[in-house]
């Protein structure tokens, strides 16, 4: 059974079981976090900086209820997969549940308690007549859930005009028992769009205990450089490639590179691979949602192992994805919000004993100097051609 709000574990028992189960020797917002979720007395948001351990937060609470199931809503696919790697490697069973796995067979084991941590994306979590909603009919099952975890919640604000689903996550309140609370996490949650997810999701403020930390990464180094070739060209990326690279050195940076077109993305993985010998071109992949989720999770374990030297993405990369070794991270064209962005650099130096550097490269008509010149030819053309009142 799910744990009641008392007999709660002490700080202390909670960091040395962590420490003794997943080899990790969680931080002081953590173990806070956890002990908000198994008091079940109210709601749990937390904002903390990509890489820092949120994920964690979501397992920990499964090490102090035997019986008890984690349902973690993520955005991506590929995530999931993540995770369930990751349980498994500590002897705890997990399930991804996405279209392509939601059968029968599944949701029963899914019921019969032999998966402790189930981990899917909104579409079928929403599904009506679906899996889980003869789930939340199943008292039993329902007893052992800990808590709903909202994975990359800034998503439920942003994503809700194209996947139509999180617009109506909030109506869950009415399918479960009331002592469940909802977590909701992410790195990039400013007020207004931690006001919208919590309005969405029926969280109230006065039932929610909020954590925050800074979301900033002193180990990746944030840069800003004016494209100086036209945008098409993509002759602002060369420098990834030095000339006559012949493939016995390794290259300066393992990098990734995010556009927000996919178009874009392919064009310009195809100029770095002209770049490359002939036989190392297929080293530089593109990375989008037009992909099969096992090429997705294929090339993600390749790019981990250091057999490609580089990726070029869309967000089906952007957010979650935990790969440790990314040396530079490169948003190409001012074209995503500031949320996006701060995402996208998280994915640099996963590993804290590691340093990155973050790339923002930016069409001259943003920058000051430009705005100024134009503004300067525009006057002395109108001086030399001044207009005429007739």
């Amino acid at each position: 059974m799910a744990p009641s709000n008392f007999d709660q574990p002490l700080l202390s028992q909670i960091r040395d079981k962590v420490e003794a189960v997943f080899g990790y020797r969680p931080c002081l917002w953590q173990l806070k976090v956890v002990r908000a979720i198994l008091k079940r007395d109210k709601d749990v948001a937390s904002i903390a900086a990509t890489g820092s351990g949120k994920t964690l937060t979501f397992w920990m609470p499964l090490l102090f209820v035997p019986e008890g199931i984690q349902i973690v809503v993520t955005p991506l696919n590929i995530l999931g997969k993540q995770n369930v790697d990751s349980l498994a490697k500590v002897g705890i069973s997990a399930i991804t549940v996405t279209a392509d796995t939601a059968t029968s067979e599944n949701f029963r084991a899914i019921a019969e308690g032999r998966h402790r941590a189930i981990v899917t994306n909104i579409e079928t979590l929403m599904k009506p007549g679906g899996g889980f909603e003869n789930l939340w009919n199943n008292k039993l099952f329902t007893s052992k859930i800990i808590s709903i975890v909202w994975d990359e919640a800034q998503c439920v604000s942003k994503w809700g005009t194209f996947r139509p689903e999180y617009k109506t996550a909030g109506s869950l309140r009415y399918l479960l028992p009331k002592d469940i609370p909802f977590y909701i996490t992410s790195a990039t949650l400013p007020l207004d769009v931690l006001q919208d997810v919590m309005a969405t999701l029926g969280m109230r403020e006065s039932h929610t205990e909020l954590f925050t930390r800074s979301n900033d990464r002193s180990n990746i180094h944030i840069t800003v450089r004016k494209m100086k070739y036209p945008i098409h060209s993509f002759k602002d990326l060369a420098f990834l490639i030095p000339p006559d690279w012949d493939g016995t050195t390794p290259l300066p940076f393992k990098f990734v590179i995010f556009f927000d077109s996919i178009t874009e993305s392919i064009a310009a993985a195809q100029y770095l691979r002209g770049l490359l010998p002939l036989e190392l071109r297929d080293k530089i992949k593109w990375f989008n949602s037009e992909m099969s989720p096992e090429f997705r999770a294929d090339e993600s374990d390749k790019f981990n192992a250091g057999l490609n030297y580089g990726l070029s993405c869309t967000e089906s990369f952007g957010m979650g994805i935990d790969l440790p070794n990314i040396t530079l991270v490169i948003q190409w064209r001012a074209t995503c919000d500031m949320c996006t962005l701060w995402q996208r650099f998280g994915r640099g130096a996963r590993n804290p004993d590691c340093e990155a550097i973050a790339l923002f490269l930016v069409e001259p008509m943003y920058f000051d100097e430009t705005k100024e010149e134009k503004a300067a030819r525009k006057a002395k053309k109108e001086k030399a051609y001044p207009s005429r009142g007739g």
